[in-house]
């Protein structure tokens, strides 16, 4: 990978203060002095300035900026954004307060359209800093679960994610602050579907075969990839990935591992580098006697996300070549679910058992 590359570090609450201070108040009070137009200096992001480093096999941002200054009327509305959210960050340091997204869009509602425009400033904002979104203090809603023999400090408090019944934990937003006080498993294993996690739970799947459930119901938020990663990295546990055997799918498997555009600059912290792709792969529909009464059409969008996810440059190997080329001869697609057509139980106790049996991933 050619250039420099933006990485985010965390960051203390001091430092944070100080270059966002820097970065955007000081330079614009300077600007002003001097009769000069005040510009912020914004990071890309964009499917341009993203690269993949084969070596670390990871999505990476290339370090390339852009202007964002009040004297010009293309610019002049997200610079007010931009200097009207970095006043409500530099009020969270100072009092030591953590915000939901929400919380900012609401506090400056009059200046947004919508949410999502808030949120972006946020993150470049973040990567502005070289920093973490939660560095900021600023959080978003956790989708995420996890049940098994684990054990969590999470504020003073110790949590037995083995004795929370069938709804589990619910992964904190403030996922950096746990620390793993205990566990007895030998692998983890991420779910795209709550429908899917919950028929594992009820099975006691994660007693029967030793391991940690989590779900990120659907496609993953940044706190439950960062506790993936952490439970990978930190307790050498192997990760193996059960998604829908569609494109979208492909996708969320792609994002757990190796990070997505829109955080390219945290990709090194969020992303679980050796996840497996356990199923539901389409090779397996006809492998385990999926009935076609279960499986589903292929839409028009479907085929065009899959023509698109299938020139990344991180699945040219032939064995995720080969899942695409069955989808689209085939058109068809399905959801883990569909293993329940081949009884309640199957997917707990036939299904995964015997996948991880005969190492039948792609990674």
């Amino acid at each position: 990978m050619e250039g420099k590359i933006l990485i985010a570090e965390r960051k203390s609450r001091e430092a944070v203060l100080r270059e966002l201070t820097r970065k955007v108040f000081s330079n614009t009070l300077e600007s002003l002095k001097r009769l000069e137009d005040p510009v912020i200096h914004i990071p890309v992001r964009s499917p341009k300035t993203v690269e993949y480093d084969p070596k670390r096999d990871v999505v990476l941002l290339k370090e390339k900026y852009l202007k964002r200054n009040f004297m010009n009327l293309g610019n002049v509305r997200r610079f007010v954004q931009t200097q009207a959210v970095a006043a409500t960050i530099v009020e969270l340091l100072k009092l030591d307060k953590h915000a939901q997204l929400r919380d900012v869009f609401y506090n400056r509602a009059y200046l947004f359209e919508t949410q999502a425009e808030s949120d972006n400033i946020i993150e470049d904002l973040a990567a502005a800093l070289g920093t973490t979104r939660e560095s900021l203090h600023i959080v978003a809603s956790s989708k995420g679960v996890c049940i098994g023999k684990l054990k969590v400090r999470d504020h003073g408090d110790v949590i037995d994610c083995s004795k929370l019944g069938t709804s589990g934990l619910a992964i904190s937003p403030f996922v950096d602050e746990y620390e793993f006080v205990e566990y007895d498993a030998d692998f983890i294993l991420v779910i795209e579907k709550d429908a899917a996690f919950s028929r594992l739970v009820e099975d006691r799947f994660w007693e029967k075969h030793r391991c940690i459930l989590v779900t990120g119901k659907g496609q993953a938020d940044i706190a439950t990839r960062r506790f993936v990663r952490r439970l990978n990295h930190e307790l050498g546990l192997p990760v193996y990935l059960l998604v829908d055997a569609d494109s979208y799918g492909f996708y969320i498997y792609s994002v757990y591992r190796r990070g997505s555009i829109s955080f390219s600059f945290e990709s090194l912290s969020l992303a679980t580098r050796d996840a497996k792709l356990l199923g539901l792969l389409p090779s397996d529909l006809d492998k385990y006697g999926v009935p076609k009464y279960a499986r589903l059409k292929m839409t028009e969008h479907d085929i065009k996300f899959l023509q698109k996810i299938r020139s990344y440059p991180w699945f040219q190997k032939e064995a995720f070549q080969r899942e695409f080329d069955i989808m689209e001869k085939t058109g068809e697609k399905a959801e883990i679910q569909a293993l329940a057509a081949k009884g309640l139980t199957y997917l707990s106790e036939k299904y995964i058992p015997e996948k991880l049996k005969n190492e039948d991933w792609i990674e």
